[in-house]
């Protein structure tokens, strides 16, 4: 965070109010993100197993997608409170993506873009 802190000419106080918002943000994502682990974890060994349903799999998938969204409703939510603490010149020099992971920690979706089987 500091590296954004300089380039974007945080102040202490826009820091700490950064700071509380990206906690919040994980505490309130928190039981999600968990059950997404667990599911997608279901979701792999029930696509190893050939007597695995079919609707069985397609259900999981439904599950994983709706906790994915909510998910990003509140990333979205989270971004737009993070714009309330940055003067329009700070904003004008965020990077795309600022705000999905990277400079407010860890990344919200686990296992994307790893490929197949690499959680």
């Amino acid at each position: 965070m500091e590296d954004w802190a300089r380039q974007l000419n945080l102040t202490p106080e826009q820091i700490a109010r950064l700071q509380e918002l990206r906690e919040f943000f994980l505490r309130d994502t928190l039981v999600w993100r968990n059950e997404l682990v667990i599911k997608r974890f279901d979701f792999r060994d029930m696509l190893r197993n050939p007597q695995t349903d079919s609707q069985k799999v397609l259900a999981k998938q439904r599950e994983i997608s709706e906790l994915e969204s909510k998910i990003q409703e509140r990333g979205v939510l989270y971004q737009l409170e993070m714009r309330k603490v940055l003067t329009p010149e700070q904003i004008k020099l965020l990077p795309p993506g600022f705000g999905l992971g990277g400079f407010h920690g860890p990344r919200m979706m686990p296992g994307r873009g790893r490929g197949m089987g690499r959680e």
